[in-house]
């Protein structure tokens, strides 16, 4: 991710500042620290917030639904460094992603790393299995599997492999970066990738039920601050039946996902028929997935969902971060400016392009651009250094300096507004909004509703939310209220009035509100 863009860095600076400065004057966060639990943080009632004069009406559509698969995020390339903390701070960390009252991902992808050679920065270069045609060496990333076991004990559902570069035994370069897959090694490179996922369950006991041969193939990282290799896209049908046919032999319980290409206007969009119109493609292709770097609008998502739709598969977002109020870019915002920025890219991709799983780049970053160790309260500032592409952030010298903290975001808080409680197997539904600036997801679960609420207003609003499913009689029946906005963080709210399928309430302004409700079904 750190080689986009680079040039940007100082042009951020005026975009967020007087946004980041207003957000500021009410930022509270909360540290995770080893030897403690997350500090909650108490606000008032927000039926004591002055309410905005125009209200906002929600209406959720019973006309079409999506199959729900998870929320996850990336693991690269923290766990080396924190491999050094202490194994008490690494259970926290696993309790912060994981756990129920942490962000319970459902979605945990897991970098299978290519050796770094040629990579200038040590840390984004994890070991590779890879030893020779089918002889391995299981040692090589213990912290990488170290992470990837605990998020299978805490029964996380998919676990993703994920190639960032082969090893460089099959790229053109002979290295981890700058270089191509080989063409002439693409049947031995997917025997390869499919015998590491049979090798991680027979010698780790972790099941990886998804693997992407290839990330972001329209760029090798040449700058070589990172693994990557180029596939260009009159290769990536030959990879994706090959790794399907290898899977089929070795691993098949896995499924395979492609391309991930960067950005969807440019390079999914123009390219995806190109090497996914093929019957054998789509025999071993099971999800089609994408980037957002472009940070699409509706329309791009509209057409990217037809686009899709048209292979009939599902689609997933598989990565975004470092949004700098423009651009992708430097900037580091703990606040709910990059809070609401989240919840409407969630929205956005769910309502327009019809995903069916989104994941945030990486899960864990040490990119805060300053020092908490020794500038304590440094991480709850925005800077112009550091990138918004962590939800956790970490002090990368932890190890030696004894700062094992791990640092929580606004996006963090924001993130689990949905990972905790829009679950796998869930339907996804879309929702009407009159007003501009609420916009809402909704989902059920057997006899459960979630409705998660963003208002991007400076105002509180009250909020009437219908559920109208014509053929039958729905009473529902609140149960929670979770707030996240500028002075709380999965705070517990008041409980909407209810009358049938109508709930009325109000919401804070600058905040993601997640109502669930029971409900009872009769015909009508």
């Amino acid at each position: 991710m750190d080689e986009r863009q680079e040039k940007l860095r100082r042009s951020s600076f005026p975009i967020f500042l007087r946004a980041a400065a207003l957000a500021l004057s009410a930022l509270v966060l909360a540290v995770f620290a080893i030897d403690s639990k997350a500090q909650s943080i108490s606000f008032k009632n927000q039926n004591q917030r002055p309410l905005a004069a125009q209200q906002a009406t929600l209406s959720v559509s019973s006309s079409s639904s999506l199959n729900w698969q998870g929320f996850g995020a990336s693991g690269a390339w923290w766990p080396g460094p924190i491999s050094g903390f202490s194994q008490s701070a690494k259970n926290q960390l696993g309790k912060i992603l994981f756990s129920r009252s942490g962000l319970y991902l459902a979605q945990y992808r897991y970098n299978i790393g290519g050796g770094g050679v040629g990579v200038i920065v040590p840390w984004k270069a994890p070991s590779t299995f890879y030893v020779g045609p089918s002889k391995y060496n299981w040692s090589a990333d213990s912290a990488g599997i170290e992470f990837l076991k605990m998020a299978s004990r805490y029964h996380v559902a998919d676990l993703v492999g994920f190639v960032n570069s082969a090893p460089p035994a099959f790229t053109t370069n002979h290295l981890s970066c700058g270089g191509s897959l080989n063409p002439l090694d693409v049947s031995s490179y997917a025997t390869y990738l499919a015998q590491v996922i049979r090798g991680i369950k027979e010698h780790f006991g972790v099941t990886v039920n998804y693997v992407s041969p290839m990330n972001e193939p329209d760029n090798n990282f040449g700058s070589c601050k990172q693994e990557g290799m180029a596939v260009p896209v009159e290769l990536r049908a030959r990879v994706v039946i090959a790794v399907g046919k290898a899977l089929a032999k070795y691993a098949p319980w896995c499924k395979e996902i492609a391309d991930e290409s960067s950005k969807v206007s440019t390079l999914l969009l123009p390219h995806l028929h190109r090497w996914a119109d093929n019957p054998q493609v789509l025999k071993y292709l099971d999800v089609v997935a994408h980037h957002l770097y472009d940070f699409p609008d509706k329309t791009v998502l509209s057409e990217m969902a037809a686009s899709v739709s048209a292979l009939h598969k599902p689609s997933w977002m598989t990565e975004i971060c470092c949004y700098n109020g423009a651009h992708f870019g430097y900037q580091y915002d703990p606040t709910m400016v990059s809070g609401m920025w989240l919840a409407r890219t969630i929205y956005s991709d769910i309502t327009y392009g019809r995903d069916q799983a989104f994941d945030w780049w990486t899960a864990v970053s040490p990119n805060l651009g300053c020092d908490p160790k020794s500038s304590p309260r440094c991480w709850d500032q925005v800077n112009y250094l550091g990138r918004n592409d962590g939800l956790v952030y970490y002090n990368i010298a932890g190890a030696k300096n004894g700062d094992q903290n791990f640092y929580l975001t606004k996006r963090f808080y924001v993130f689990g507004n949905y990972s905790r409680f829009i679950r796998p197997g869930a339907k996804v539904f879309s929702v009407q909004s009159d007003s501009p600036s609420v916009f809402a997801i909704a989902a059920r679960s057997q006899n459960t509703w979630t409705v998660v609420v963003g208002n991007e207003s400076a105002s509180a609003k009250p909020l009437t939310l219908e559920i109208d499913f014509p053929e039958r009689r729905m009473t529902l029946i609140p149960i929670e209220t979770v707030v996240t906005d500028a002075t709380a963080n999965w705070q517990k709210g008041t409980l909407p009035d209810v009358k049938g399928e109508r709930v009325v309430t109000s919401i804070p302004p600058n905040s993601v509100t997640t109502f669930v409700f029971q409900s009872k079904v009769e015909a009508k």
